[in-house]
């Protein structure tokens, strides 16, 4: 592993993935009438115990089950139906592919770019090197560039 990754925050997510990963598709399998529908139910709460716990009317209940499908709940409120059902709020930003990468892609689009100038300017100048030689210098950039991951997204 590259030392500049030893112990980023982007090794540490890594390390962490394959579990978000997993949990997250497991999550994305929800349950038909929703989260809040479904733990209630569960529970044997009726929407008019659940709305007592909350202090609101039970039509309010039924609203918050009906926003939650389209996902137009807003965390707070979800957070606070939990809280009165007992259960916990989970928010999650999982990436779809390790940090590491993401960084890398990047890494070498930027790099491309960089290259692509310079190449360019070589050949007009009559000073163009060898594919070796390009490769390797464009390996090095990545490299380069991947040591300062904030650098990437400018």
């Amino acid at each position: 592993m590259p030392k500049y990754l030893k112990t980023s925050s982007a090794e540490l997510f890594d390390r962490k993935l394959p579990n978000l990963q997993a949990a997250g598709a497991v999550l994305r399998e929800r349950p038909v009438k929703g989260w809040i529908h479904a733990i209630r139910t569960a529970l044997g709460m009726s929407v008019t115990v659940l709305a007592e716990r909350l202090k609101v009317a039970h039509t309010t209940v039924l609203s918050y089950e009906k926003a939650e499908l389209p996902g137009r709940i807003q965390l707070d409120t979800l957070r606070r139906v939990a809280d009165a059902m007992d259960a916990e709020l989970i928010v999650a930003v999982i990436p779809r592919q390790p940090i590491s990468e993401t960084l890398r892609a990047r890494a070498r689009e930027i790099a491309r770019q960089e290259m692509r100038a310079t190449v360019q300017s070589m050949r007009l100048e009559n000073q163009e090197v060898g594919e070796v030689e390009t490769n390797a210098q464009f390996d090095r950039l990545v490299e380069n560039l991947m040591r300062e991951p904030r650098k990437l997204w400018r």
